[in-house]
């Protein structure tokens, strides 16, 4: 059935701070002018680099791929960490919609931005024409980032129209922050640097630094130097004097970006809006404080200030930690939901399992089916309060289809140490952006909903308490004893002509995996190694157990040919292996695996698995002696990173080069560590990646066939039968 009305999604990163709320602002107008309902999906922390702790509030926008959205516009310079733009990036694609970007030139993609280049023009034209200043100094951002040299341009171009120039010793470059505007002070403060009539500051916050540090030290502004700023991102009434600054216009980038979304999904075309900015006026400057920017600054300011009060001083925190049900927290919730200003709905999408012991999430999974439940904690449309199941890729069950007219509605992760629970839905009636009182209620929320899951662990955990002493509390495996349990009862039952297959895996063993300096790492690997294991297991009579930290057994009871020992080592390797996080942090010497048939008759558990156990001993003694062998690690090296990137072009005689040595000792060399040519290895890489695919996921051929290296779809399956003696096709059935 056709959709009656159109959403589109607005994807960004801290939609509370200033810049973002200004770009929304023109996106949530524009929406509402043409009837389209919107869907913002945003980050809460958004750090640049990785964190553990924090990386599952990405998987927010694993919801951009849901049907319900008929175009995307990518809020771009708001998402920091690389690996989180590339992953976005191939989300995008994977949804086939069309696409507006703003704040940054993506390939094959509508780009909208502000000219920044022209914005610092006219800052610099004002300093010319209404100060009569000449001499500046240009204090922009990161050396290697376009933006920075196009905010220096713009002002190069503004004094040569005065027949002027703009020397490179008067450009200083920062990190766009206020410690690199108090850098800069202090260097005209020690007089290593000369002050000059102006300083044109790529964006507010360098300028605050500027600004605060003149005031400690005597400088004056601007009787002493003129100070101009640029972004307008609010707080200028925290320092002294108040900044002169630069509204880049991204309300009007906003409306633009809808504008052209709108065409590109209906062939309409809307009104050109300009994207200029203005010069808002302050004390930084002769010019003076423009009254109206800064009552609207101080209007938003006491407001958000009156809610910051209503959240310290309640006992909002206190009432959701004493919390023993969902049902009582959803009516907390109801209760203290007034500290949340002016909104429509509210409503909590959790995880059908989120309080499960057994519960784990991980970010960036591409998995769309999973069942959530939607709590209505505040509804406008008569809904039910009853919680309602639906498919995460529904985005969620909440408001009807025909309610959806105009709607705007925020999607904000739920997350606690490393474990995605689920989101919140924000519903406003009219355009409107949350702020950062919203970001700290949303933090003791989530905060009370991880102690409601421990609750339920605690009573889990004391209602089979009997049952513990048989399983690792990390993975869920057997422990020790209860795998020695359980292979005991197995053996009692085996029949007379069936055979005990005993498997060791020793994981762990590289100085790479001994030095991770996070336990929740080493947890979240045990965990994903637990998972592995766990796929091994295809018939009645297998399991598998973990016996310490990095150890892991799996036994099998039946008749088995003679090829299946092999087969199960190779299934094992494979798996783990190429595992997300195993693969990343593990070298592939940290894997040892050794295996022990024996009959099932009048046969020991304890004495089998230490007989096994003594021949993984050996391989770890054989291993330590290579490890001595000259120049081992950095062939290691090399060869986790050709298993790791198997797609990469590698070639044997750059590899030489690399390592100063002739073609022919390498080749020895390499042969001799590792039991297999150069070229023959390149070869199992691949291999050994696509049998992962085939494994693990529904991949078609020619797409696996490409990730593993092949440009030839025929020439891979005809060396990949070579290899393992059937087609991939096969051994995806087979397995």
């Amino acid at each position: 059935m056709q959709k009656k009305n159109r959403m589109i999604g607005i994807i960004t990163a801290k939609a509370f701070q200033a810049e973002q709320r200004q770009l929304l602002d023109g996106i949530l107008e524009q929406t509402q002018k043409l009837h389209i309902s919107t869907a913002v999906f945003s980050n809460i922390y958004n750090f640049q680099k990785y964190y553990a702790n924090t990386e599952v509030e990405n998987k927010i926008y694993d919801l951009i791929v849901s049907e319900r959205i008929d175009g995307l516009i990518l809020t771009a310079e708001s998402i920091l960490n690389p690996e989180l733009q590339q992953y976005i990036y191939q989300k995008i694609i994977k949804r086939n919609v069309p696409v507006v970007v703003t704040g940054a030139e993506l390939p094959g993609m509508v780009c909208i931005n502000n000219n920044v280049r022209q914005d610092f023009e006219e800052i610099a034209a004002h300093l010319l024409e209404v100060h009569h200043f000449t001499e500046f100094d240009v204090l922009t951002g990161f050396e290697n980032t376009e933006t920075s040299h196009q905010r220096v341009q713009g002002v190069r171009n503004a004094l040569w129209n005065y027949g002027l120039s703009l020397d490179d010793s008067h450009i200083i470059y920062g990190d766009f922050w206020m410690n690199s505007g108090e850098t800069l002070a202090m260097e005209y403060i020690n007089k290593t640097r000369k002050l000059p009539q102006a300083i044109i500051c790529a964006n507010d916050y360098m300028a605050y630094g500027l600004c605060d540090k003149f005031l400690e030290y005597g400088i004056r502004v601007p009787e002493d130097v003129t100070i101009i700023g640029y972004e307008y991102v609010g707080g200028r009434f925290y320092h002294a004097p108040v900044l002169t600054t630069y509204q880049r216009n991204r309300k009007a980038v906003g409306i633009s970006a809808v504008s052209q979304l709108y065409e590109m999904m209906t062939g309409i075309e809307t009104e050109p809006v300009s994207t200029k900015g203005y010069l808002v006026s302050g004390n930084t400057c002769t010019c003076g404080v423009n009254h109206l920017h800064l009552s609207q600054e101080l209007r938003k300011v006491r407001r958000e200030q009156e809610y910051i009060t209503l959240n310290f001083e309640g006992n909002f925190e206190q009432q959701l930690t004493v919390c023993r049900s969902v049902s009582d927290y959803i009516h907390t919730l109801q209760e203290f939901v007034y500290l949340i200003r002016d909104l429509k709905g509210l409503y909590l999408c959790l995880y059908e399992n989120w309080c499960s012991q057994n519960f784990r999430s991980t970010a960036y999974s591409d998995t769309d089916e999973e069942i959530m439940l939607c709590y209505p904690v505040m509804t406008a449309n008569n809904i039910s309060d009853e919680p309602r199941p639906f498919l995460r890729k529904e985005l969620f069950p909440g408001i009807p289809e025909e309610h959806l007219d105009r709607e705007i509605l925020y999607f904000c992760p739920i997350f606690f140490a490393g474990k995605e629970l689920g989101y919140f839905i924000l519903q406003y009636e009219k355009p409107d952006v949350y702020d950062s009182v919203f970001r700290d209620w949303l933090k003791i929320a989530a905060n009370a909903l991880e102690a409601l899951r421990m609750k339920n662990d605690i009573h889990e955990l004391l209602q089979c308490q009997n049952l513990s002493e048989y399983h690792d509390t990390v993975t869920g495996l057997y422990n020790r004893s209860g795998f020695l349990n359980e292979l005991r009862i197995a053996l009692k039952q085996a029949l007379p002509e069936e055979k005990l297959l005993l498997f060791l895996i020793r994981t762990g063993l590289s100085a790479e995996h001994g030095s991770l300096d996070k336990k929740s790492l080493s947890v979240r690997i045990e965990v994903e190694n637990a998972e592995c294991m766990k796929k091994i297991i295809s018939e009645k009579k297998q399991f598998c157990g973990k016996l310490s930290d990095g150890l892991y057994v799996f036994a099998a009871i039946g008749n088995y040919p003679e090829d299946y020992p092999a087969m199960i080592q190779d299934k094992i390797r494979i798996l783990l292996q190429h595992s997300p996080l195993y693969s990343e942090h593990c070298s592939m010497d940290a894997l040892l695996t050794a295996v022990g048939i024996f009959e099932t008759g009048d046969c020991n558990a304890e004495t089998c698995l230490t007989s096994v156990q003594k021949l993984l001993h050996e391989k770890a003694a054989e291993l330590s002696e290579k490890r001595n062998s000259a120049n081992y690690q950095e062939y290691m090296n090399m060869r986790n990173a050709m298993y790791r990137n198997p797609s990469q072009e590698w070639n044997a005689q750059k590899t030489c080069m690399e390592f100063h040595l002739s073609y022919g000792y390498f080749r020895a060399a390499y042969k001799d560590l590792f039991n297999v040519s150069f070229h023959q290895d390149l070869i199992q890489s691949r291999i050994s990646y696509a049998k992962y695919l085939l494994l693990t996921t529904s991949e078609n051929l020619p797409e696996i066939a490409w990730q593993s290296g092949y440009e030839d779809e025929k020439y891979f399956m005809r060396q990949f039968r070579q290899i393992t003696g059937m087609t991939p096709s096969a051994y995806r059935n087979y397995h």
